[in-house]
């Protein structure tokens, strides 16, 4: 299989299954633009980490909820009456990586290291200053 021209062994950032998993990841966003009560996720990757980004209008820190799972997230906007969730998959583990979600002006960015582990306690995604 070849990526982008290169031998499979040659890519530098190659992650089994990423191709279909952003397949996947891409039909599943399309899919849920009929529901406006869906939250919309883009998800952009670096060299360090991997970053969700979506917006949440008039939505404070307290009223977001971000759960670690072995191989994705579970994020929970709770608005008003409403609450809508979402759970996004990665094609890697990412349970014991450091994660850091910063809400500013209707905007949350979660960062996920690639490389920089967790303590073992920490079950919660933390919000930055």
């Amino acid at each position: 299989m070849s990526y982008m021209g290169k031998k499979k062994k040659d890519c530098l950032f190659h992650v089994d299954g990423f191709e279909e998993w952003m397949d996947q990841f891409c039909s599943d966003t399309c899919s849920n633009f009929s529901f406006p009560n869906e939250i919309h996720i883009d998800l952009c990757e670096t060299e360090e980490e991997y970053i969700l980004e979506t917006d949440v209008p008039n939505v404070t820190e307290q009223n977001v909820r971000i759960k670690k799972m072995e191989t994705g997230l579970n994020i929970c906007i709770l608005h008003k009456n409403t609450s809508l969730q979402r759970t996004i998959s990665l094609p890697t583990t990412i349970i014991y990586k450091k994660m850091l979600a910063c809400l500013e002006n209707g905007f949350l960015a979660i960062h996920i290291s690639k490389n920089e582990v967790a303590n073992k306690h920490e079950k919660k995604v933390l919000f930055s200053n």
